[in-house]
């Protein structure tokens, strides 16, 4: 396909789609999405109505077989094709319903939730900055030298956000949310690095799926 300038990396398709990473790399390797909603060269990257698919694929594996998946995915594919997230609120908005004799779906609530995973990456994505004057270009929340990915790293050794708020006095409890988003879409490339707080210590800061039942 031609190249898209809103394509997305596996972990921002992953939170967008409210799944693992791993989810949306098999949704490649298996041949899940139909050719067209993601290329390879360069690294992994996905359309949004990739995210759409794979969203669906996974809420619906307790209701519908493989097979009836990507049968419903293929069914979309057209529709989805060159869906954007700027217009998903209009999108939702129109008849994504399709039925056959034994199952019916309705895509609408899926676009509604990745527009949404959408929204929060971008808000995400314009908190943050970089700058080599900054912590060596490193990025961090703007306006501050807090490093990202730090704060997030705090978040997901467990720290409750007293504890990570107590540790970065100037940030907002939005501002530590925005940083855990953007570090989830954004991930360190090796090993991150650990960051738990002891005890006073402080940096110096610097889903909608409904199947008929055969009888």
């Amino acid at each position: 396909m031609g190249e898209r300038a809103n394509l997305l990396r596996p972990a921002q398709a992953a939170f967008i789609s409210g799944i693992a990473v791993r989810a949306v790399d098999r949704a490649i390797d298996e041949h899940v999405l139909p050719k067209g909603f993601y290329v390879l060269d360069g690294g992994r990257r996905l359309t949004p109505g990739a995210c759409v698919m794979i969203a669906f694929y996974h809420a619906a594996a307790d209701t519908f077989t493989p097979g009836l998946r990507k049968h419903i995915i293929n069914r979309f594919e057209d529709r989805l094709r060159y869906v954007e997230f700027d217009h998903c609120e209009a999108l939702a908005r129109e008849n994504w319903k399709l039925g056959e004799q034994y199952w019916s779906v309705d895509l609408a609530p899926f676009i509604a939730l990745t527009a949404g995973g959408y929204e929060r990456l971008r808000e995400a994505e314009a908190a943050v900055a970089r700058d080599e004057d900054v912590m060596s270009g490193a990025e961090v929340l703007r306006g501050t030298r807090v490093l990202v990915h730090d704060v997030a790293a705090s978040a997901g050794d467990g720290e409750p956000i007293e504890r990570i708020r107590d540790a970065y006095p100037s940030l907002t409890d939005r501002q530590i949310e925005l940083a855990i988003i953007y570090a989830t879409a954004h991930p360190q490339r090796g090993r991150p690095r650990g960051t738990a707080l002891t005890t006073g210590t402080k940096h110096v800061e610097r889903k909608v799926v409904q199947r008929k039942t055969a009888r």
